[in-house]
């Protein structure tokens, strides 16, 4: 195989059916819905040797490759029906439990219905800001 050709991260990680201003609803273990955000859809370039922190384990790559990371804004399970969730999303009086969490894309879509859409503010991308600037220096990972 060429190395041109090979690939670290699987396909999945390459793939994201959403797009940053999203909003989203997922269920939750305890059977109650919460509304989250995407912030940004970001490919992330780990170079040949450069490694990378995912869920605590740094993975060095043995060759040039990309995945996407998606910063989320999440919602608490706060809401008791897929339709009272849905409610709070567009009428954008839900709240962020966490401001912002950087995760792999296939975890950032699993379980996740798309109910509309709202244009991402200077002040919800704080918490990106932050954690990029620190993931750039080899300093925080993904989830």
């Amino acid at each position: 195989m060429d190395r041109a050709d090979e690939e670290y991260f699987p396909p999945e990680y390459k793939h994201f059916p959403f797009t940053e201003g999203d909003l989203l609803i997922s269920r939750r273990e305890s059977g109650r819905y919460a509304v989250n955000k995407i912030l940004k859809v970001d490919p992330i370039v780990v170079r040949t040797g450069e490694s990378i922190n995912i869920q605590g384990t740094r993975f060095t790559a043995p060759c040039d490759d990309w995945l996407i990371v998606v910063g989320m804004a999440l919602g608490d399970a706060e809401y008791s029906s897929e339709e009272e969730a849905r409610e709070a999303a567009l009428g954008g009086v839900w709240k962020a439990k966490v401001s912002h969490a950087p995760i792999r894309a296939p975890g950032a879509a699993e379980g996740q219905v798309i109910v509309g859409s709202a244009p991402v503010t200077a002040s919800e991308l704080e918490g990106y800001k932050v954690w990029r600037e620190a993931f750039d220096k080899g300093e925080a990972g993904i989830f």
